[in-house]
């Protein structure tokens, strides 16, 4: 809970809730009794009664206590993408976030509290995927510049290949693979007013329930009647599958592009380049970005019949964004209306769904202007879930 509340950008004066396999045998009552603890209580979306706990007095967070987060055992590649974190620092002067500047200190002694292969689909999460894109550029390797490279639209050229693969010919695929504006292509067939409006359907397209109105748009054509047939069935493979069926195609194209990209993360180890992985981008030393760049483009071409490789050299500093400074936690009451998402939430219709259950508690009528606070409040859990504040206000209908 630490992680996910004090590190996280969250109120460090929020009351957070533990839940009891992750309490300690320590005696509440008597932390209570000591004044070192407040503790509430309050209901749950669905009725049961959870407990609530506060720090009154500054201490010291003990991270020997700090419980990782559960993901897959790690092998040789991913082990050894793990043992890059060490290597990283930032420029003099740059700006951050109190989350890496915590991982920065710990990460020597530490390490296995910051690197997690998940469950779901085999990503990778770090405090640098995670870490803003504004500030990127001011991570240092070893010391030395670095430069990014990251695929333009992975997910809809995923689509493409995956479609491609299950139904042969399909007038989607044939777009990505003719290099067209995916978005322009959509909004063309569907007779959308504008290209963000395409964007939206895209993303319901991906995320959504099967929706037989969305394959009338596209007239249904096979390959949008798949899509609705994939995510309507159970699929053993898909750890979410049994309860969440739509997430079958979101499942696919993640693994999917975790299997592209450990090629590239293999190539890159077997040339002997050091890299950070932010889901379909790598940051390598500004030294080694050619090589990297021949490499990551060997393995795309393999994959695509069309892709563009964006090549992000050195940009310019980025100021330190002012952020709450961690404090001794006082008894406060949470405020109901505060925009805030679980953790475990990875799609962007389900940071859709709580964004719109969050505003409907409040009296605001303003709903592009909350969810774009919303958004805002939520950037780094959004970023850690491979979606960009403004994909989500997209597909929420507005604009950033």
């Amino acid at each position: 809970m630490f992680w996910r509340s004090r590190l996280r950008n969250v109120d460090d004066k929020e009351p957070i809730h533990i839940p009891k396999d992750q309490l300690k045998e320590v005696n509440l009552t008597a932390l209570k009794a000591a004044g070192e603890i407040a503790i509430t209580k309050k209901k749950t979306q669905r009725g049961h009664e959870a407990f609530y706990y506060v720090a009154l007095k500054a201490g010291e967070i003990e991270p020997d206590l700090l419980t990782p987060t559960k993901g897959r055992e790690l092998n040789r590649l991913t082990a050894e993408m793990q043992s890059y974190l060490k290597r990283v620092s930032l420029k003099e002067g740059s700006g951050s976030t109190y989350y890496f500047n915590v991982f920065l200190a710990l990460k020597n002694k530490y390490l296995n509290l910051f690197f997690t292969v998940d469950l779901f689909s085999g990503r990778v999460h770090t405090p640098v995927s995670g870490f803003q894109r504004i500030y990127r550029p001011n991570i240092l390797i070893d010391g030395e510049q670095t430069a990014s490279l990251d695929v333009t639209t992975m997910q809809p050229l995923l689509l493409g290949k995956i479609l491609e693969s299950h139904i042969g010919v399909n007038e989607y695929s044939q777009w990505i693979n003719e290099g067209k504006d995916i978005y322009l292509s959509i909004q063309d067939k569907a007779k959308l007013e504008s290209r963000d409006k395409a964007k939206k359907r895209f993303f319901e397209i991906l995320f959504s329930y099967a929706d037989k109105r969305l394959a009338a748009m596209f007239g249904n054509a096979n390959w949008i009647n798949w899509v609705n047939d994939f995510k309507s069935r159970p699929m053993a493979e898909n750890p979410h599958s049994l309860k969440k069926q739509h997430s079958n195609l979101a499942w696919l194209l993640q693994t999917t592009e975790v299997k592209i990209m450990r090629e590239v993360w293999q190539g890159l180890i077997d040339a002997e380049i050091v890299f950070l992985s932010v889901h379909d981008e790598v940051i390598v030393k500004a030294k080694d970005e050619g090589r990297a760049k021949t490499i990551f483009s060997n393995i795309l071409a393999k994959h695509f019949k069309y892709y563009k490789l964006n090549s992000k050299g050195e940009a310019p500093q980025i100021s330190q964004i002012e952020e709450p400074k961690p404090k001794a936690n006082t008894l406060s009451v949470p405020e109901e209306t505060k925009p805030r998402a679980p953790q475990r939430i990875r799609t962007i219709e389900q940071f859709h769904s709580e964004a719109m259950r969050a505003f409907s508690k409040t009296l605001s009528k303003d709903k592009t202007k909350f969810l774009t606070c919303w958004a805002k409040d939520l950037k780094d859990i959004l970023l850690d879930a491979g979606i960009s504040p403004k994909d989500f206000l997209t597909y929420c209908g507005t604009s950033a």
